[in-house]
């Protein structure tokens, strides 16, 4: 009894009972191992546009079905500059399994590893799979935690949404360039000297 009540004060004391954890709302700097063992920072993958990350792995069978249309989406909307990072959270000791999994299925993504779980518990995710919808800007547009079937119809709207809202944000970055550009020739033709 005197054992069980130390223990209560100390979880009690160690855990504090409805503890807030604060999620960041903007992806945070981390490199990751692709499966050719070379490291890479996540934030590259924003420079040609939004990404969706997706976190999952071989033992998971809701994520091997979503996988299936993360590709398609991958294919269908590349163009857009829109592309799918998909994380695998195995262990090290499974990291072989995943290579030839990877490469049995011909997935059109790239594919990062995050062995010890550090980037998914960075970006708030506790359940697989786990997906983040990310803008350029490197702020989170959409969380999505597990996977039923028809979720993908929600998904590949919300990636329309997501790759006009920053076409929209490019397309006004154009147009200030633009307009920047038109001041700067204004102002050299009123300064270009008058021939004669």
């Amino acid at each position: 009894m005197k054992k069980t009540m130390l223990m209560i004060i100390y979880l009690v004391m160690i855990v504090p009972i409805g503890a807030k954890v604060e999620i960041e709302n903007k992806l945070p700097e981390m490199s990751l191992k692709m499966l050719n063992g070379k490291s890479t920072n996540i934030s590259s993958f924003l420079e040609d546009g939004p990404i969706l990350i997706n976190f999952w792995a071989t033992w998971c069978a809701p994520c091997i079905k979503e996988m299936k249309y993360l590709d398609k989406f991958n294919k269908n909307y590349g163009e857009s500059g829109f592309q799918i990072v998909s994380i695998n959270t195995d262990t090290p000791r499974s990291l072989s399994k995943v290579k030839s999994f990877v490469k049995s299925r011909g997935y059109s993504f790239e594919v990062l590893t995050d062995p010890k779980s550090e980037f998914i518990r960075k970006v708030g995710g506790k359940v697989l799979p786990y997906l983040l919808l990310v803008n350029t800007d490197g702020t989170i547009f959409k969380r999505h935690m597990g996977y039923n079937p028809g979720d993908e119809i929600t998904l590949e709207k919300e990636i329309l949404e997501m790759i006009a809202l920053n076409s929209a944000d490019e397309d006004s970055k154009e147009i200030v360039n633009e307009e920047e550009d038109l001041k700067s020739t204004d102002e050299k033709s009123d300064e270009a000297p008058i021939s004669e």
